[in-house]
């Protein structure tokens, strides 16, 4: 999917009311986890995920591949 609409991970700003906040902005909550590596090798610099911002009006380029459908 090219939005976040639907996505389990999606956590979208609300009103105070509850209700979803008009100006679409969330966050992704996808949990990136790093691979494990052999007691031989080592990660030089901790590899830090940046970003995670997320909007309901705007679509991204390519398909996430993380996207998971909410359950409901």
């Amino acid at each position: 999917m090219k939005t976040c609409d639907g996505c389990k991970y999606a956590n979208w700003e609300r009103t105070k009311g509850g209700r979803l906040h008009p100006s679409g902005d969330g966050r992704c909550m996808y949990e990136f986890k790093l691979p494990v590596l052999p007691a031989s090798m080592y990660f030089f610099t901790a590899p830090v995920p940046s970003g995670g911002f997320i909007n309901r009006r705007k679509e991204f380029r390519e398909h996430c591949p993380t996207y998971t459908r909410e359950a409901k």
